[in-house]
């Protein structure tokens, strides 16, 4: 996907960072954040894949976002459904402002071109303001991947809790309704009302997970074997402060921590899409979110990134591509093939934004 907005200078960026004009990511790089925001937009998947039909009209190569198309055409790449859901569908989209109907006198779709004038009279689903919110869109993928992980966690956490006080009271109604309760899709609100069911059962697993210092956070650039990640290895717990300490540190470059006031000097496209201050690890990690699907990377590839790179890393690794992406011919083969894929092994993050950081020096 090229980025106009972000290639250019600050002084020369428009109003709008996504705009139909200016940039259109591709069709499943919508859909895939769309469906990541589904939850909280009020989007149901029937609704997505009209919308998702509307899409497959459009040119690759257009001036306009205009459909065209007649509702015939939408039910036969529908699959079939009725003329009557499709109109149902298209007052929800217009609705929740993803596109504009325009209609002509008869109803049909149609384009009249003005050649002496250089205009045209375009009649039919305008889905301009769905590129144009594109980036609030995924700030609300980014927004709900967050959620659900915290979900997951307070699930995790409320199952080992129900056992720990089945294992002492066997007749306990409390933990026996807790555990009933997690085969049910639960908002947080309702992991927090069976925390508290639970009377806050103290969980000896739970451990601090990140002890650096909140205004000024650093990662680990180095290569040593237990920082870096093992494909083989076994999932466990290990103490980073401990694993470091024993292994023989190098005295290249690459051992020095990375902060984020390096990671912003030497990846300032990314931090130009950021809307609020980026200041810790954690302000990283969360813009990296947004940033993933403007970049054509979707959610499992960047879980399975997460699983070998860990969160931090993976995060470091999209500021870095975002830096240097029109350069990349498929962004998110790319990302798949460094983080995951063949090229993984050797990858470090770190000396990639270090690089990057010499280059603009």
């Amino acid at each position: 996907m090229a980025f106009i907005q972000a290639s250019a200078s600050s002084r020369e960026r428009t109003e709008v960072a996504l705009s139909a004009d200016n940039s259109r990511p591709e069709r499943h790089i919508v859909i895939d954040t769309l469906r990541q925001a589904a939850s909280l937009m009020g989007l149901k998947a029937p609704v997505i894949a009209t919308l998702d039909a509307m899409l497959s009209c459009l040119p690759p190569r257009r001036q306009h976002n205009t459909v065209f198309a007649s509702n015939a055409t939408l039910v036969f790449r529908r699959n079939g459904i009725s003329d009557r859901t499709i109109r149902r569908h298209a007052a929800i989209l217009q609705e929740l402002g993803l596109l504009v109907r325009r209609d002509s006198s008869n109803r049909k779709r149609f384009c009249r071109r003005n050649s002496t004038e250089g205009t045209a009279l375009r009649f039919g689903f305008d889905l301009t303001p769905l590129f144009q919110r594109f980036l609030e869109i995924a700030e609300l993928a980014a927004r709900a991947l967050r959620e659900n992980e915290r979900i997951g966690y307070l699930k995790c956490k409320i199952r080992a809790a129900a056992n720990d006080i089945l294992r002492s009271r066997p007749d306990s109604v409390d933990a026996s309704t807790a555990i009933r309760a997690l085969r049910r899709n639960l908002s947080l609100d309702d992991c927090y009302n069976l925390l508290n069911q639970l009377n806050g059962a103290a969980m000896e697993v739970e451990q601090p997970y990140d002890t650096t210092d909140a205004t000024e956070e650093k990662m680990s650039g180095s290569d040593g074997q237990n920082v870096r990640h093992h494909h083989n290895s076994i999932k466990e717990h290990i103490d980073k402060e401990e694993s470091i300490q024993s292994e023989p540190s190098r005295t290249n470059q690459t051992d020095l921590p990375l902060s984020v006031r390096e990671i912003l000097s030497a990846c300032p496209e990314a931090a130009q899409f950021s809307v609020t201050p980026v200041r810790t690890m954690s302000d990283i990690v969360a813009h990296a979110l947004t940033l993933a699907p403007m970049l054509g990377i979707d959610a499992r590839n960047y879980q399975d990134a997460q699983k070998n790179l860990g969160a931090e890393r993976t995060a470091l690794t999209i500021w870095a591509i975002m830096q240097f992406h029109e350069k990349i011919k498929k962004v998110g083969a790319y990302f798949r093939s460094i983080t995951s894929g063949k090229n993984s092994a050797d990858f470090v993050p770190e000396q990639l934004v270090r690089r990057l950081s010499k280059s603009r020096l």
